[in-house]
């Protein structure tokens, strides 16, 4: 039977009389050469090509200097490789007249050497892309003559007859030979290539400038790699610089036209978009695995020749042996080089993806809604109804002064012509002028038919989604291209069939028609696999959204205790997720990988026993190794589609993630792909007014039909006529807490859903001069103080010093160490809630904007500060003819530089505008009010308020701690942290029995083989029944305890996950609030997702293959000494000792690069993390360019140190399978040439030995990727080894009667943020009785909210405190901070229902929480704003359901309530908690003096006579009825008495602040005088 494989022919012997069609193939390819390069030519010549913009410089001229150096000789070395080829081809042209002389020869050899050698002058004279060219063609054009001239000449040498005696083989013959090596492989291989940079800028990479051997081999990195070896770390920079090609800006400007969904304008898959952008890498890899898929087959086909040269003497093709022993032993390098080619295209498009994918989700980002009502497709249906039963819609993001989570989009760039510079309504949008009636479809649903359950089901975690996209299915997504070997395996079954026919006969289609049958069960296994997925994504996003949002408000839950609570939570989320992936890892690697196995075994056992029992034909060791080997392989692909068929699974389910999120998710009504703007809107009347008319503002789509039952909240700002801010003046926006004050700033920069009242609506903000804008919740970024208020805009001093004159931060800035160079932390957590205020106004005013939108600076600040702020800041020359539009609660404050004002009702619509004077005049109740709030106004002079307190300490710098990189190997303890929550000593036992029986029944099966097919050469009876049975036996027994290997595994990798996350959580709950204060919440996130991610998945799936791997190629070893005896032992030893040394080099260069590389991803992350929190601001200043420059400029960092971990990666494989090959060939020469051993004897031997040939790359891999990964662990195991706050003992917890009283005792009491900080409180002393009221003022900085730490401990101590007679360092901090509540200035809420958020753990009645909410003064606000709404009732009936209830949604950050709601909220929950003793720190300051004066009568009244208040307040009024006042100043108690008494005190700092205001005898009359 012949072999039916195409190419066969090409090994058969060569005919002399067809030698002269073979000459003529290199002329041929000079003729084809000659005319692509002239069609080149005279193409360049009539096309000129545009001048690349990178060559000129600033003034639009060549750079005649680079220009100069590019066109200059390429260096030395190259120089001296190009005339050494030139000199080659000259000698070629000699030797070829020289036979054309003896008639040997043709003219067309002359002519062809006569074009080369003319080629190769203009490679080393012409320009640069002229050499380029030149060289490349000599190059092409040699090389194929040197495969002519090999298969004529060498190849009929390897024949076992003697070869044609026509052919000649002299001198003349070997000296061509030796001279086309040179010159056609030789010199190109080891010649370095020139560098020709694409911009001015670019830095060679030793990539790009290596030879091609050199890169093949990766022999460039030698240099980085030993150096990593013998120094202790290497940095980023010492690695190889990025290619330019893979910059990231390079690549979203090549590319986001292709993926970008608002440049595309059409939904496309993102499956299409990256496969347009990566077609040419995905080709090549696509080439690379066809290539492997035949390159898999030279080695079975070598042993099938060498078994039949032992068993006949002579090969089925006859060659002679060592060519066939070539086969055998080379084939793991030939693939080993072409799987190297394949990862090395590979690494582009990962790198490239990931690059691409986070700055498109960081770009999408800036355009979608945060806070938008998702509903799915079906809900959508369910909820359209009648006209009669409007839809409610669910509020999703109410007044955004909240800065964590409100999405935004460049509404209209600079540059754009059309509008001028103006945020006006879009024209030629197409929305219908009347809202779509909700029924013409036919579709009604009663209410009653919803389950209440879809309401919670529609909340979207976004922000945790789009942590996830960037760490998970970035990860998935990049490994694309290795779906490919799906493709690569189905060609190599198809090969293996027909050699397989080729062996078996048709025994060979009753094995296949068994795969065939058998192929729906994996099908349908593999559809679990990707329901599991789905479900574990799912599951994922809710435990990283949990996380998130917990690590966001950590500082509350620890104030308030409830860390083993959240812990809880947490951790029961993260067992719901374990769940899901324990039943994916079964399905996957236990069914699947079993299934996938079985199949083989089966086909196996049907052909071996059609062909011995059908067929009657013997199992020779030729027939049955080959049999095997080609078995094995078919196993191996099967192996490897099960694997890649849930990695496709989970790719598809992570691009239907992206693409759920780039087409699905709601973007700004302003965004040019999906503008809402109605068509018949109006223009404003003129560009640069600022104002609105005639129009409805929403936080939800307007006209989108709602859920007619929903608890989210409603909000809508009403323009019914309109209103005009005056420009070049200052325009103040009054109102009550929760009228819609941030919401009309919102409005202006389109934050909200806009819906125009008729033709004539319009809103306009100008945007031409620029928007600076100042949230209610100061945004600062992680930076320095000068970097915060610069913002990107150039350096200048005189302005930036007078800023920090205006904004009172001179003095601020004194006190720090470093100055203005002082990082203020992530949030800004190392400011006060006035310092971040003061920032983020100095940001506003350093800006060139034209307009200043600001929500309420001054709430945050003393009376002391805000009066300085506003003499100086609002009447300087800064603001000079610039519009202020300033939210303010301060009337009196502010009326002397209003030019013009709007007051908000309580139902969201304009009660009056006008001069301040006009306003007071037609409102008598704002008038009252005005009255009331100008005595509180202090009056002190400048100088008073900048007067430095000296003896102060400083405070240091440098806050943000750089996160730390561990060196050299990873140490044992992270190894140990998964190992001891894999399980106890007996557990590992018997996972590693199960693989080690594993591994003995897979040698057992060849062994048995070896013998079966050696007893045809015994007897002519073969009892072939018994035989197989055992075969079969074997074969069932190996799946049996490979099966239970992998259930020990996969159930004690889900054990040491649970418990590893369970710590980690435990360990940053733990942590001390300074802790918080100087790691980034991105590095904490990262933790928790990425290296939790690789526990899960990565690092337990490689720990179990290297086990197995150890195992399997340690038997495998064993059997080949023992069949070769010493060649194998020397061979395998030297193997081992250089592998060994390699792994060692590789590992310590690797291990840097991997913490490098891990260490580059949390700036990302937390880059991500800074937009997202600030997205109003950002957008307001149009800074999205600045931000986007950072994200590029961090991606960068991290793709050079991911191109590096990867090409590293390459440099060991091609090194690993240089060493299987020398073992292999060692063996094999032996076995052939040394011994003579039975055919079954070798057949076992080369079967186990190029097993362990094959096997030895991905051990050594293996090794050094599972302590890769442990990087993750280590990385854990950092967080672990943090410092901790100490831990509850049986002595700490209190009596069970404690606290029975409020009252408190502080004996010298001084406190300090860090150990090495300076002391912020000095030796206080001071008691309070039981169920008194205290106030604390002072100062900003004096130390308010620094006692409140202290008390609770959440900061460094000294001296004791007693709390209701027992000293607070005695009692447990949650025994300590549950009896206590702290209600800091900025609240925190966390996303749920509002019942969630007065009582998350369920503790409490509904009766005991509306209580709460009605003494905090939330039923108070809806009083008023259902007064306001009934007035208006007619117009606005469907705003009944802007009632807040306990089922009321909140967002996360409570983003759907303005700050003065979130505060009342706030305080709510902590009288629920019904603690001794309550500490309100400027807990009312976002709240207007009404609301405020109401919560204070009603904590006097509702609270026990026993409960103690303090009280730090800014306002006088809602302190001066206190029974006692604290006056603190630099941290030191100056005054503490009843309020009476201190205004007794003429030299008093109480009395000089009463005397001073105009209103003094109404304080005094709250004092009780």
């Amino acid at each position: 039977m012949q072999l039916p494989l195409m190419g066969i022919e090409m090994l058969r012997l060569l005919d002399s009389s067809k030698r002269g069609q073979f000459l003529v193939i290199y002329p041929i390819l000079s003729f084809v050469s000659l005319f692509y390069l002239l069609t080149e030519a005279l193409i360049s010549h009539y096309k000129e090509p545009p001048k690349p913009a990178s060559f000129l410089n600033g003034n639009g001229v060549r750079n005649s200097a680079y220009v100069e150096k590019s066109h200059s000789l390429d260096g030395s070395a190259i120089f001296c490789f190009r005339l050494l080829k030139l000199l080659c081809v000259l000698a070629l042209l000699s030797v070829h007249m020289y036979d054309v002389a003896l008639d040997e020869g043709s003219i067309s050899s002359i002519v062809f050497y006569v074009y080369v050698s003319v080629l190769a002058g203009c490679s080393i004279f012409l320009t640069p892309e002229w050499r380029d060219k030149s060289n490349l063609h000599v190059s092409w054009l040699l090389l194929s003559a040197l495969f002519v001239y090999l298969y004529l000449d060498v190849w009929p040498l390897a024949a076992l007859n003697n070869p044609d005696s026509d052919i000649t083989r002299g001198s003349v013959i070997w000296t061509r030979i030796g001279l086309l090596t040179l010159a056609g492989f030789i010199i190109p291989a080891i010649s370095p290539r020139p560098f020709r940079p694409k911009q001015s800028d670019d830095v060679p990479s030793p990539e790009d400038t290596c030879s091609i051997l050199s890169r093949v081999t990766y022999t460039y990195l030698d240099p980085v790699i030993f150096y990593a070896y013998r120094v202790p770390d290497i940095k980023l920079e010492e690695l190889p610089p990025l290619p330019p090609d893979e910059r990231s800006a390079v690549l979203a400007e090549k590319n986001f036209p292709k993926i970008d969904p608002v440049q595309i304008t059409t939904k496309r898959h993102i499956f299409w978009s990256l496969t347009r952008i990566f077609a040419n890498h995905y080709a090549m890899c696509l080439f690379y695995v066809i290539l492997n898929a035949f390159a898999e087959f030279v080695n079975p086909l070598g042993m099938k020749n060498l078994l039949a040269y032992l068993e006949e003497g002579r090969p089925q093709i006859g060659l002679r042996p060592w060519v066939w022993v070539l086969f055998v032993a080379l084939a793991p390098l030939i693939g080993g080089i072409i799987v190297n080619q394949y990862f090395y295209e590979s690494t582009f498009i990962i790198v490239e993806t990931e690059s691409l994918l986070t700055q498109l989700v960081f770009e999408h980002s800036l355009r979608i809604r945060m806070k938008n009502d998702v509903l799915d497709k079906k809900e959508e249906e369910e909820i359209k109804k009648d006209d009669s039963k409007k839809a409610s819609v669910s509020d999703v993001a109410s007044a955004t002064a909240s800065t964590t989570t409100t999405a935004v989009e460049d509404d209209v760039s600079p540059e754009d012509p059309t509008t001028d510079g103006a945020q006006t309504p879009i024209e030629g949008a197409e929305t219908p002028t009347q809202p779509a009636d909700p029924t013409k479809d036919g579709s009604k649903l009663a209410e009653g038919d919803r389950p209440p359950e879809k309401e919670k089901e529609k909340s979207v975690y976004l922000v945790g989604k789009i942590n996830n996209l960037l760490t998970t299915d970035v990860n998935q997504i990049k490994s694309m291209q290795d779906v490919m070997m799906i493709f690569g395996g189905l060609i190599q079954v198809v090969i293996a069939i027909v050699f397989l026919y080729y062996i078996l006969g048709w025994s060979a289609f009753v094995g296949m028609g068994v795969i065939v049958l058998c192929l729906p069960l994996p099908a349908y296994v593999g559809k679990l696999v990707m329901q599991a997925q789905k479900g574990k994504m799912g599951k994922t996003d809710a435990r990283v959204q949990a996380v998130s949002e917990t690590m966001n408000v950590l500082r509350m839950v620890k104030l308030f205790a409830w860390e083993i609570k959240m812990l809880d939570q947490i951790t029961q989320k993260r067992d719901t997720e374990l769940r899901w992936v324990r039943y994916g890892k079964l399905l996957d690697y236990l069914v699947l990988s079993n299934v996938n196995a079985i199949i083989p075994i089966l086909s196996m056992l049907f052909a071996f026993g059609t062909y011995t029992l059908i067929m009657k034909r013997p199992l020779t060791a030729s027939v049955a190794f080959t049999a095997i080997a080609l078995f094995l392989n078919l196993s191996g692909k099967m192996f490897l589609v099960a694997w890649q068929l849930p990695l496709a699974i989970r790719i598809k389910v992570s691009m239907d993630r992206f693409n759920e999120f780039l087409n699905d998710t709601e973007l700004l009504d302003n965004t040019s792909a999906t503008n809402k703007v109605a068509a018949y809107a109006a223009r404003a009347p003129d560009s640069d007014v600022i104002g609105f008319n005639a129009a409805t503002f929403s936080w939800t789509d307007i006209n989108k039909p709602q859920p007619a039952k929903s608890n989210s909240r409603i909000f809508r700002l009403h323009f019914d006529g309109e209103i005009v801010f005056k420009r070049g003046g200052i325009n103040l926006i009054l109102g009550p807490t929760a009228s819609g004050k941030t919401s009309l700033l919102m409005a202006l920069l389109g934050e909200m859903y806009y819906k125009p009242h008729g033709p004539g609506s319009w809103f306009n903000l100008p945007r031409g001069g620029g928007i600076a804008y100042a949230a209610q919740e100061s945004w600062v970024l992680n930076e320095t103080v000068r970097e915060n208020i610069t913002f990107g805009e150039p350096f200048d001093e005189d302005r930036y010093n007078k800023v920090l004159n205006h904004c009172a931060l001179e003095r601020d800035i004194s006190l720090w160490e470093a100055g203005d160079q002082t990082e203020i932390g992530e949030k800004g957590l190392t400011l006060s809630g006035g310092q971040k205020a003061r920032v983020t106004l100095a940001r506003a005013l350093y800006s060139r904007a034209e307009i200043l939108l600001l929500d309420d600076v001054l709430a945050a600040l003393d009376v002391h500060t805000a009066k300085w702020v506003v003499d100086n800041a609002f009447n300087g020359d800064l603001v000079s003819g610039r519009t202020i539009l300033l939210v303010t609660h301060n009337i009196a404050l502010t009326s002397s530089i209003a030019d013009f004002v709007i007051t908000l009702g309580k139902n969201g619509r304009i009660a009056q505008h006008g001069s301040i004077t006009d306003v007071l005049r037609k409102d008598a109740k704002l008038r009252a009010a005005f009255e009331k709030e100008k005595a509180l106004t202090e009056k002190i002079e400048a100088d008073k308020e900048a007067q430095a307190n000296e003896a102060e300490k400083k405070v240091a710098g440098k806050l943000v701690v750089p996160e730390d990189k561990s060196i050299g190997r990873v140490e044992r303890a992270a190894m140990m942290l998964f190992m001891r929550g894999f399980g106890g000593p007996l557990f590992w036992i018997s996972t590693l029995s199960s693989r080690t029986l594993t591994t003995v029944f897979s040698i057992a099966g060849p062994v048995w083989i070896s013998y079966w097919s050696s007893q045809y050469a015994l007897t002519d009876h073969v009892p072939a029944v018994r035989y197989l049975g055992i075969y079969a036996l074997i074969q069932l027994v190996q799946l049996g305890f490979g099966g239970l290997a992998t259930l020990f595994w996969v159930l004690g990798s889900m054990r040491a996950s649970r418990i590893i996350h369970y710590e980690l959580v435990r360990s940053i709950f733990s942590a001390p609030l300074r802790w918080l204060d100087t790691v980034p919440i991105g590095r904490v996130i990262t933790r928790c997702t990425q290296d939790i991610d690789a526990v899960d998945n990565a690092f337990s799936s490689r720990a179990a293959t290297f086990v197995e791997m150890t195992i399997t190629l340690l038997g495998n070893f064993l059997v080949s000494v023992y069949m070769a005896g010493w060649p194998a032992l020397v061979s395998g030893a030297a193997m081992a000792g250089l592998g060994g040394w390699l792994g060692v080099v590789y590992l310590k260069a690797q291990l840097s690069v991997r913490r490098e590389m891990s260490n580059a991803k949390s700036p990302v992350m937390s880059q991500v993390g800074a937009a997202l929190a600030g997205l109003p601001s950002i957008r307001a200043y149009a800074a999205e360019g600045r931000f986007r420059s950072g994200l590029r400029q961090r991606l960068d960092v991290s793709v050079r140190a991911t191109w590096t971990y990867f090409t590293i990666n390459r440099w060991i494989a091609i090194r690993a399978d240089s060493l299987g090959a020398m073992f292999s060939t060692v063996v094999t020469t032996f076995l052939i040439y040394g011994t003579d051993v039975r055919a079954g004897s070798v057949g076992l031997t080369l079967t186990v030995v190029n097993a362990f040939a094959g096997e030895i790359l991905w051990w050594v891999r293996m090794y050094n990727f599972v302590e890769i990964q442990a990087n993750s662990l280590e990385r854990i195991l950092d967080f672990l080894r943090i410092e901790h706050e100490p831990k509850p003992t049986d002595r700490g917890k209190p009596p069970a009667y404690w606290p029975s009283s409020g009252s408190l005792r502080v004996e010298k009491l001084s406190a300090r943020y860090s150990d090495d900080g300076p002391e912020v409180l000095h030796d206080l002393n001071f008691e309070i009785r039981s169920g008194e009221r205290i106030g604390v003022v002072g100062r900003t900085g004096a130390g308010k909210s620094s006692i409140a730490l202290a008390l609770l401990r959440a900061i460094k101590t000294k001296g004791s405190v007693f709390y209701d007679g027992i000293p607070t360092y005695a009692i447990n901090l949650d025994a300590l901070r549950s009896s206590v509540t702290l209600i800091p200035q900025q609240p925190e809420l966390l996303h749920g229902t509002l019942r969630e958020n007065l009582d998350p753990f369920g503790q409490y009645d509904d009766s005991t929480l509306n209580d709460a909410l009605r003494s905090a003064g939330l039923f108070q606000l809806q009083e008023q704003r259902k007064v306001g709404t009934s007035q208006t009732a007619a117009a606005d009936s469907d705003e009944g359901s802007a009632t807040i209830g306990l089922d009321t949604q909140v967002d996360a950050g409570g983003a759907n309530f303005s700050l003065g709601q979130r505060q009342i909220i706030a305080l709510a929950r902590a009288i629920v908690r019904q603690s001794k003793l309550l500490i309100l720190d400027e807990a009312t300051a976002a709240i207007d003096y009404e609301t405020d004066t109401a919560i204070q009568n009603s904590l006097r009244t509702e609270l026990g006579k026993d409960t103690t208040i303090i009280t730090i307040a800014h306002r006088l009024q809602t302190i001066m009825d206190a029974d006692r006042i604290m006056v603190l100043e630099a941290g030191r108690l100056v005054e503490f008495d009843s309020p009476k008494t201190l205004l007794q005190n003429e030299n008093g700092l109480l009395r000089a602040l009463v005397d001073e205001s105009e209103d003094s005898a109404h304080l005094k009359e709250l004092a009780g005088m």
